[in-house]
């Protein structure tokens, strides 16, 4: 489950945080709006966080990816021979 957080929260109790995030996940906002994700860290999460940051990279992207897959479909088909 997710504890919702602001800013303020977090850098007056970051030592408490860190002590058990472990046990809870949290959510950071900032004027309402979530900001960050505070995950407990694991041996072996690298590759977890590698394809969680290139999903974010795509949905943030969504709109001008799907531009440029529309016009590279409506071009045709390449001539390039391999």
């Amino acid at each position: 489950m997710f504890h919702i957080i602001t800013t303020t929260q977090l850098q007056k109790k970051i030592g408490d945080i860190s002590k058990n995030i472990g046990e809870k996940t949290y959510i950071v906002t900032g004027r309402g709006i979530a900001k960050v994700v505070l995950l407990p860290y694991f041996d072996g999460c690298d590759d977890l966080i590698d394809d969680y940051m290139e999903e974010f990279e795509i949905l943030k992207n969504k709109d001008k990816l799907q531009k440029w897959l529309k016009k590279s479909a409506e071009s045709g088909m390449s001539d390039l021979v391999i």
